[in-house]
């Protein structure tokens, strides 16, 4: 019989419904064959990313295992930031008889709004140990629209 699922409070945010169904679902299907017949035609590879903000910057964190600086193409049109590259099969002529495979290959294309205005001309990128760091400074205008309020 089914888990009922269980109640979790987030704190500091709206829920990710998204998240909430993903989590359901995997309850739903778990000990089934479903999730093992349909991983086969699942060819999607989306690099998971994080996106922070500072008073002076905008960060952004992305998981690149396997790549390397190469494969990577960054670009920033007005306040879209554009992450694509492709991450390529290593094959290799064997005798083995691959009884599975779960890494994901190709190409991915991730586009991410930014919540601020920045200046293109300092943006930082690094690029080490499959981990990309985007640091995007602050124009000073945005860092002028922040505005503190006093509690009485």
């Amino acid at each position: 019989m089914l888990d009922l699922v269980p109640f979790r409070r987030r704190h500091g945010g709206v829920p990710d419904v998204f998240e909430e169904m993903e989590d359901v679902f995997k309850k739903f299907w778990k000990g089934s064959l479903l999730p093992e017949l349909t991983a086969d035609f699942d060819t999607n590879w989306v690099p998971r990313l994080d996106v922070s903000e500072t008073d002076e910057s905008i960060e952004v964190v992305a998981d690149l295992p396997g790549l390397d600086k190469k494969d990577i193409d960054i670009s920033l049109d007005r306040d879209l930031l554009v992450i694509k590259g492709e991450k390529k099969e290593e094959h290799e002529e064997t005798k083995k008889h691959i009884h599975r495979m779960e890494r994901r290959y190709g190409s991915f294309y991730r586009a991410i709004r930014l919540p601020a205005d920045v200046v293109s001309e300092k943006i930082d990128a690094s690029f080490k140990k499959g981990v990309l760091k985007i640091t995007l400074p602050k124009s000073e205008e945005a860092k002028k629209k922040v505005a503190h309020i006093d509690v009485h």
